[in-house]
């Protein structure tokens, strides 16, 4: 059965005071549209009832793909359907290009955002844990100007992050990556779906000894996190050599560092399956990668 949007009224805004400004006359009953793949579903569902619906779409400050003297910058409006089909992203970030691909469908990636993907702070998000291992961080800005604020210490729970009540993601800031090597994956019932579960691995390596590792999980706690505990055994060992058991502690320290419940798409039990076969193979492929890299073939 189709249920239609609930009433609303649609504002639009052309600068960031204008949007910032609304956020604040309509706090409490007021949302961001931006995409509005998600929004839209919570609100035919009625999980949420805005009576005000604040567009920023025309902000043209909320464009683009570039790089500043930190490294990348990616506009909060920018598509994910652009993500995928960048040629810097692809080229310095592939890692960013291969969640891209994961995401729905065309027609979704040309709404979604990669704003509305953060903003949206589900402990699912496809970009949340190649950006967590990326050492990303985001820009708000607000009444009271702007402030960065590290992608680790955004999320705060399911649905919940820091943004205050006037304050708009405007942009992610990513360092860049030079040496590193990246592995995205995802586990879900189809490949349009939502994650059962989600991974995403860096590494870098000094000969064959592993001077950085991170490791990221989404849909398996309360946010997308590191496994510190996990990445603190990897950290300093030589990448040569039969690894399966290493990799194999790492899952399952992986395992106790998660909190996965059990919903509609699996169990705790299956997310917990799940997570030792990710690691694993995320790992497996990461260094694969790196080895290939030092033998120079790209």
């Amino acid at each position: 059965m189709l249920i239609g949007l609930p009433k609303f009224e649609y504002l639009s805004c052309e600068t960031m005071e204008e949007a910032s400004s609304m956020l604040l006359k309509h706090v409490g009953n007021s949302r961001i549209l931006a995409g509005g793949t998600d929004l839209f579903v919570k609100m035919k569902h009625r999980r949420i009832l805005p009576g005000h619906l604040i567009s920023i779409k025309k902000i043209q400050d909320l464009h683009g793909i570039g790089w500043e003297q930190y490294g990348l910058r990616i506009g909060a409006l920018t598509s994910i359907e652009e993500i995928r089909n960048s040629p810097l992203i692809a080229t310095n970030f592939p890692i960013l290009k291969d969640a891209a691909e994961r995401l729905g469908t065309m027609h979704i990636r040309n709404l979604a955002t990669l704003g509305g993907n953060i903003a949206n702070a589900s402990p699912a998000a496809e970009f949340a844990t190649p950006l967590l291992t990326l050492g990303a961080s985001v820009k708000l800005a607000g009444a009271q100007g702007e402030r960065i604020v590290a992608l680790e210490d955004f999320f705060v729970g399911p649905g919940k992050s820091v943004i205050q009540p006037d304050e708009i993601l405007s942009e992610i800031l990513i360092p860049s990556q030079p040496f590193a090597e990246e592995i995205y994956l995802k586990h879900s019932t189809r490949p349009m779906d939502v994650a059962i579960v989600n991974l995403a691995v860096l590494a870098e390596i000094n000969g064959d000894r592993c001077d950085q590792i991170k490791i990221a999980l989404g849909a398996v706690g309360p946010v997308p996190f590191r496994c510190r505990k996990a990445e603190e055994l990897i950290r300093g060992s030589k990448f040569n050599g039969d690894l399966q058991t290493l990799f194999r502690e790492a899952a399952q320290i992986a395992v106790e560092e998660s909190r996965p419940i059990g919903d509609f798409r699996a169990s705790a039990e299956n997310r917990i399956e799940v997570i030792r076969r990710l690691v694993v193979k995320g790992l497996e492929q990461t260094v694969g990668k790196l080895n290939l890299r030092q033998a120079g073939v790209k």
